[in-house]
């Protein structure tokens, strides 16, 4: 009414009511159950909609079904790709009508042998792509390479694990950027480098040569067999050993001649002659050293295979101790031939005596 009152009659009595508890988009009511073929749509759509000749409830299933049944609280947001598309820049895919943000993402500086000039500076942009904890572990890395100039990056990560920093893929590639370049070929490959030190200048650069390591026993087609078998001792990818105190798991694995730990390769480093000028193929060292200490780490890796796995230690078909085997056989077959000449005589005077003793007895039992 126009003065703000309501005036109430009761029409009917409602025995049964009911009340949706949970959030719906569409209250669906199936109908009733239909035979194996038959059409839930009697007539036409327009005629279900429109409710002529049609009897019973109409079959309008929703286009979708919502997935919750409860109020969420949703942000609505403008979508983050869009916002972050008028901020980037954005190229196309190639091939398709999509498109994608082009990231600023600097490469490191890589060098090759035949290159006269090495970097003195990162490249341009390398420091903007650090975040704030990640400078930690530029200034660790600074200090690493102040202490030796030429860096495998597992020896350089094991020791910035040392000092309580486990940086990811990503922080150490933006981190090595910023103080080294790559060294991607010759006696130096996959190296990281100080930026502004050339190793070709320097005869020191000998003892942080990488060996390309390629283990004999791991050609061979039982150690395939073992891998399958699960027998294999194989130690983990994440954790592999850069100092030689295992036998390596990969066929080529490289390692730095400073971080063996083996004092028969050491000596042969120290006692090898320095070359005139730095070769492409062996560095500042002569190849008859490259030689010794790969035969010498051949033969380590063998001992200390067999040492951790025991069944190996009645096995003689191993290629690098089977060649010391076989010539130091033959240097032992050459003093018992001389032991068997000069016993030989001694034992054929003593045949004979023994053999005309008894002639003699029977000759003086004649007479």
């Amino acid at each position: 009414k126009p003065d703000g009152t309501w005036d109430c009659a009761p029409v009917a009595w409602v025995p049964t009511s009911f009340r949706a508890e949970v959030l719906a988009d569409f209250v669906f009511v199936p109908g009733e159950q239909l035979k194996y073929g038959e059409s839930p749509v009697i007539g036409s759509i327009e005629q279900e909609i429109s409710g002529e000749g049609v009897g019973g409830p109409p079959y309008m299933p929703p286009a979708y079904f919502t997935r919750v049944d409860t109020p969420q609280a949703y942000d609505f947001e403008e979508n983050s790709f869009l916002k972050r598309q008028r901020n980037k820049d954005v190229k196309a895919i190639t091939g398709t009508g999509e498109s994608k943000l082009s990231r600023d993402w600097v490469g490191v500086h890589v060098v090759k042998f035949q290159n006269e000039k090495v970097p003195s500076e990162p490249p341009e942009g390398a420091k903007d792509m650090l975040r704030d904890d990640e400078r930690e572990v530029v200034d660790a890395l600074k200090g690493l390479f102040e202490e030796r100039p030429l860096w495998l990056r597992g020896p350089a990560e094991e020791r910035l694990r040392e000092k309580g920093l486990q940086p990811n893929v990503s922080t150490m590639q933006k981190t090595f950027i910023c103080v080294s370049y790559l060294w991607s070929d010759g006696p130096w490959r996959q190296v990281y480098i100080r930026l502004g030190y050339d190793p070709r200048q320097h005869t020191e650069s000998r003892f942080m040569q990488v060996i390309d390591f390629r283990d004999r026993f791991l050609k061979e087609r039982r150690a395939y067999f073992e891998r399958v078998q699960g027998t294999f001792d194989q130690t983990p990818a994440d954790a592999l050993d850069c100092h030689f105190r295992t036998p390596p798991v990969n066929r080529s694995q490289l390692y730095q001649y400073i971080d063996i730990e083996d004092e028969v390769v050491q000596q042969l480093l120290n006692s090898s002659e320095i070359l005139e000028e730095c070769s492409f193929k062996t560095g500042w060292l002569p190849q008859k050293t490259l030689d010794a200490i790969r035969e010498r780490m051949s033969v380590k890796a063998e001992l200390l295979r067999r040492t951790r796995q025991p069944h190996l230690l009645q096995d003689a078909s191993t290629p690098a101790l089977a060649e010391a085997a076989s010539s130091s056989g033959k240097q032992d077959e050459a003093p018992k031939k001389r032991l068997k000449d000069k016993e030989t005589p001694e034992t054929d005077t003593q045949e004979a005596d023994a053999e005309a003793a008894p002639k003699a007895k029977r000759t003086k039992r004649k007479e």
